[in-house]
């Protein structure tokens, strides 16, 4: 008999807290949009304000994910758009699967490039400079890897290898996720 009652109070409970939470489901979309937004004053002056899980990212950066992007067209070579990044407290962006890619196709096609500078680069095998693991592939090309070290994105395909001292746009990527 006992054992019936304490199945009965947790069933009412669950059933309570079920209740409560479809009654609220409607506000919740709402909230969720309040939640990512910040003041206009905030987004001109570029400030990264985070709010729990949600953020916005500074002018000029796009959000997907947990990360803000930013393709810089300035052509330079790969080891000085990663220094670009650095600076402005970034690396250049690396993929985990086709989502990622796809997003990155988009951005650089976006600007009116056909390719860009990843994070790829081969060091006793292939790397992402954020130290990410390079689990996902997407190769259209790949080239000698001693000569041709650095990965850089196709807007008509997978990506390629190419000497690092070719110029091209690079995107950069500030994760915001991590402390």
């Amino acid at each position: 008999m006992k054992a019936l009652l304490l199945l009965s109070v947790l069933l009412c409970g669950a059933l309570t807290a079920t209740a409560a939470a479809v009654g609220t489901a409607e506000t919740v979309p709402q909230k969720l949009q309040e939640d990512n937004q910040i003041s206009e004053a905030e987004n001109e002056a570029g400030a990264f304000v985070p709010e729990g899980r949600f953020f916005a990212c500074p002018t000029g950066w796009v959000r997907y994910k947990s990360s803000c992007y930013q393709l810089v067209s300035s052509s330079r070579s790969w080891s000085s758009a990663a220094a670009h990044c650095a600076s402005l407290g970034a690396s250049l962006a690396s993929v985990h699967d086709q989502f990622d890619y796809s997003f990155l196709q988009e951005l650089t096609r976006r600007a009116g490039h056909t390719v860009s500078w990843m994070g790829g680069f081969y060091f006793q095998g292939w790397r992402w400079v954020d130290q990410s693991s390079f689990s996902y592939t997407y190769w259209s090309t790949v080239n000698s890897a001693n000569s041709y070290p650095c990965v850089y994105l196709r807007v008509t395909g997978g990506w390629s290898n190419q000497a690092c001292s070719t110029t091209w746009p690079s995107i950069c990527m500030k994760r915001t996720d991590t402390c």
